[in-house]
């Protein structure tokens, strides 16, 4: 093999591998080149934060950013004429409530836009059969961990705004207590205490659940904990259905030294688990900050 040729061979191989890693840079949410950060406005229904998104260019939809879900979620029939859906792909998936776990299709290699937010060869899984958001006007579906692994999310929920930045070099404002966070199952995870009536405080895991319109939820499989049936009324739903428990409210949790006081709570029964979490009618009143890349969380209550 002559020189040139060699040289012409080491140029194309490294032209190929310039543009795999490029392709591989590009898989995922990202912002422009030169946009360092974004900030616009969100709806808000029951408290919950609501984006516009565009998929593929066509098909506009309006998604519930919840951090307890993994992936994008779409529900209703149309969209599997919408997108591309792999057939022989189906997709198992449970949430809160009392009912059956969620079936879909999958969808692959899709162009999702978020205001200047963009994300290439994203999956949607489709739920045809099932609205979780039915009552909700003109929401479609959530959108969760694909989009927070990649950026820092800043939430404002009194003046409805909310900021994108890179999450790998982004540097969390001093006036916000600082909470680490630990990511399992996809989820915002923090050490807690938490200080029910009549009981000492509870250590527990404690998630930060954007998805959810209650205030503190406690999932118990302690029997003694969870009150007869006669109390038990719809704390609200989840993905399986209704969530059934018994309405108290919290004196206060406290995240590492930051307290929350006096929390609207329900505790339900969980032959498994053992956890808490904190939806959106406990941060509605507060700024947070979210990096799953740095693994922190940032609170500001709002005045």
């Amino acid at each position: 093999m002559t020189t040139i040729l060699r040289f012409n061979l080491c140029i194309l191989l490294l032209c190929i591998g310039f543009y795999i890693r490029a392709a591989e840079i590009k898989a995922g949410f990202f912002l422009p080149d030169d946009v360092a950060e974004v900030t616009f406005k969100f709806k808000s229904i029951h408290s919950l934060i609501v984006l516009p998104v565009i998929i593929n260019d066509s098909v506009r939809v309006n998604l519930i950013l919840d951090t307890g879900c993994r992936n994008l979620v779409l529900f209703g029939k149309r969209f599997q004429k919408l997108l591309k859906v792999q057939t022989d792909k189906n997709v198992q998936f449970s949430g809160l409530g009392n009912g059956n776990p969620i079936n879909g299709k999958l969808s692959l290699n899709n162009k999702v836009t978020i205001n200047t937010v963009i994300g290439e060869k994203i999956p949607v899984v489709i739920v045809p059969h099932q609205n979780l958001f039915s009552t909700y006007p003109n929401v479609h579906g959530v959108i969760g961990y694909d989009i927070f692994i990649k950026f820092e999310i800043e939430l404002d929920p009194q003046q409805q705004l909310i900021t994108f930045r890179p999450a790998a070099t982004a540097q969390l404002s001093p006036e916000y207590e600082k909470i680490l966070l630990r990511i399992e199952d996809s989820r915002p995870i923090v050490s807690s205490e938490v200080f029910l009536p009549d009981s000492d405080g509870q250590a527990c895991d404690l998630m930060l659940d954007t998805g959810s319109s209650l205030g503190l939820l406690v999932k118990t499989s302690d029997l003694k904990k969870f009150p007869k049936e006669k109390n038990h009324t719809v704390l609200g739903r989840g993905f399986n259905g209704d969530v059934i428990g018994l309405k108290t409210a919290a004196t206060k949790v406290v995240l590492n030294t930051f307290e929350i006081i006096a929390i609207p709570a329900g505790i339900t029964y969980s032959a498994w688990h053992n956890y808490a979490s904190v939806g959106m009618d406990v941060m509605k009143d507060y700024r947070v900050v979210l990096n799953y890349c740095k693994a922190y969380a940032g609170l500001k209550k709002i005045l």
